[in-house]
């Protein structure tokens, strides 16, 4: 049976799909394959024989200690490479160069497509109310309705917080303090609010046809329910939701970004003063 040699096995490699390079322990190049040059876009002179430190630093950086994922620039191409090294007990390296251009490209526009459907989608995953941009496309129109007919028109933002716990403690319970405030805030709205929430631990609720008196009213009543609602921990201690809102009714010369600003800067007030109500100015 006639035997492989080494020089049969450099000859199948020659070109195979995946670009092949080896170095001896004092980083000389040995041999490449014919697919490496096509993968960097180099020729035979410039790779045969040469030391890794004499070769260009951008064609270096790709053979010396590469990462796995390596993005090559050629004018306004682009290719994505996938490296592998296996470095022998005598010290003498071998690189394999795959290239994942289709692969990255997919997975980019994956997660374009991924952010365009976030950027559609107008239900909190959490708790299951519309998101800030749910919330903002219906502030729109209320806010031009009042413009328009002098119609009352409020914002509450409540802000939630959990208390008698550490920072990295708190993030592990907030989904669920979040899933409550939203189910309390659902049963007590009424059919022509538009509540959601807005962003993190903070709650909207846009209330149309609504003076301030009664808009104060309302946060009162639903800061003291909060207040009431409890986690249990895993020691099964128990974990207080603790409350802040911030109040705001539309005047002549408000807009939406007005009006959120008003309410973000009264939650501040309310938490600098511990209070749990606090009212634009």
């Amino acid at each position: 049976m006639t035997q492989i040699t080494l020089s049969d096995m450099q000859d199948a490699l020659q070109n195979s799909p995946i670009g092949i390079i080896l170095m001896d322990e004092a980083g000389n190049i040995q041999w490449h394959n014919n697919s490496l040059e096509q993968l960097l876009d180099v020729t035979t002179e410039q790779l045969s024989g040469k030391a890794i430190a004499d070769l260009p630093k951008e064609l270096s950086s790709v053979l010396v200690s590469p990462p796995e994922t390596i993005l090559l620039q050629h004018g306004d191409v682009q290719r994505w490479l996938h490296c592998h090294s296996q470095i022998s007990a005598d010290g003498k390296r071998t690189q394999f160069y795959i290239d994942i251009t289709t692969e990255q490209r997919l997975r980019l526009e994956r997660d374009r497509l991924e952010e365009d459907l976030q950027q559609l989608t107008t239900r909190d995953p959490v708790t299951g109310l519309p998101n800030r941009r749910a919330l903002l496309q219906g502030l729109e129109p209320l806010i031009s309705r009042s413009r328009r007919y002098g119609n009352p028109l409020s914002l509450i933002k409540l802000h939630v917080e959990l208390s008698g716990l550490e920072p990295q403690e708190e993030v592990k319970y907030q989904e669920e303090a979040w899933m409550k405030v939203g189910q309390l805030l659902k049963e007590q709205m009424r059919w022509a609010d538009i509540i959601g929430r807005y962003d993190g631990p903070e709650f909207l609720l846009i209330l149309p046809e609504t003076p301030a008196d009664a808009t104060e009213t309302l946060a009162e009543k639903l800061c003291e329910m909060v207040d009431q609602l409890k986690l249990m921990s895993d020691a099964n201690q128990a974990i207080q939701i603790k409350p802040y809102c911030g109040l705001t009714s539309w005047k002549k010369g408000d807009d939406a970004n007005l009006m959120l600003q008003h309410i973000s800067s009264s939650i501040n007030d309310a938490k600098a003063a511990g209070t749990a109500i606090a009212k634009a100015s």
